[in-house]
């Protein structure tokens, strides 16, 4: 009895084990992804899944996090990651620079960076205070494109 409750067991596993194979195939077909490695520790993916774009980024070591907030434009992806702040400066007073994730990628070459661009005038506290101006970009990092599967949409 043990060996026919075993073979059940068995057939349980391979029937779930398929389904999931096969509806990863099937996922994989309609959608298209881009992911970015970069220098800065952060490793950024960007699907197109029937012609709506998902986007998710994570740490060395950790789990995938959804990005809900972004400008996507050609070849150019400005991220709103939360709690992406500078140290702001001992004067509580001045303004703490907010950043957004720029990464740009050209095609043509297979070169991709990723950048911070100060959302606002403000202070960053690290040796010393120093003012900065909205639009600063700053901390260019290289990315390499690990995965770039092309729409043929």
């Amino acid at each position: 009895m043990n060996i026919c409750k075993t073979k059940i067991e068995m057939k349980n596993i391979f029937i779930q084990l398929y389904s999931i194979i096969v509806f990863t195939f099937l996922f994989s077909i309609n959608s298209n992804a881009m992911i970015f490695e970069c220098e800065n520790g952060f490793t950024y993916k960007i699907e197109n899944y029937k012609n709506q774009l998902f986007i998710y980024y994570k740490e060395l070591n950790k789990d995938w996090k959804a990005i809900v907030n972004s400008n996507i434009s050609e070849n150019k992806y400005e991220l709103i990651l939360p709690n992406s702040q500078y140290l702001g400066c001992a004067n509580k007073n001045l303004a703490i620079c907010n950043y957004n994730t720029l990464i740009t990628y050209k095609p043509s070459t297979g070169e991709a960076n990723v950048r911070e661009v100060i959302r606002n005038d403000c202070y960053i506290g690290t040796m010393g205070c120093n003012k900065y101006e909205k639009g600063l970009e700053l901390n260019l990092r290289r990315c390499n494109v690990i995965n770039n599967i092309s729409t043929s949409n």
